[in-house]
């Protein structure tokens, strides 16, 4: 067993399968799968959950893959608020030096970031200055969307996980 999170949409449905999830405790099997901490700015959802996997593998950095899991808690700290203080974190560093198209990108997430709410919105957010990032510095697009997963990670009072 291997404890992971994940992002679902409201009502525990999952974002691309569509899947609502049982209550806690419950198993949803088969194919399911959990991020770690340090890749929680590119899955972002309007729910956090802190999730058990069974027999996981890591599949790509960040993402497992597993034959079963079940929801534990719900990690209350992901709220409307916090999208919107990740957001306000993003579009600053977006802005922090940003000249040309990086500008441009910047320019466009801070204009969402007072928008944003735990979901879609705070996501684009991130996204946007994920790009300011690569615009900036050609290669920092990962880099970029690492440094937002450690800053919610630490926001919410998520370890990351061992490397």
């Amino acid at each position: 067993m291997r404890e992971a999170l994940k992002f679902l949409r409201t009502g525990r449905v999952a974002p691309f399968a569509g899947v609502t999830w049982p209550e806690p405790g419950g198993w949803l099997a088969p194919d399911v799968h959990g991020i770690l901490p340090e890749a929680l700015a590119v899955w972002i959802a309007e729910e956090l959950w802190s999730v058990e996997l069974d027999d996981a593998e890591e599949v790509v950095p960040g993402v497992l893959a597993a034959a079963r899991g079940r929801l534990l808690a719900r990690v209350e700290g992901w709220d409307d608020a916090a999208a919107r203080e990740f957001a306000r974190a993003c579009a600053e560093r977006a802005r922090d030096g940003a000249t040309g198209r990086a500008a441009e990108y910047a320019a466009d997430a801070t204009a969402a970031a007072e928008r944003a709410t735990a979901g879609p919105a705070a996501a684009l957010v991130g996204y946007m200055a994920a790009h300011a990032a690569e615009a900036k510095a050609p290669g920092s697009f990962a880099t970029e969307r690492r440094r937002q997963s450690l800053w919610l990670a630490e926001r919410l009072g998520l370890s990351p996980s061992a490397e």
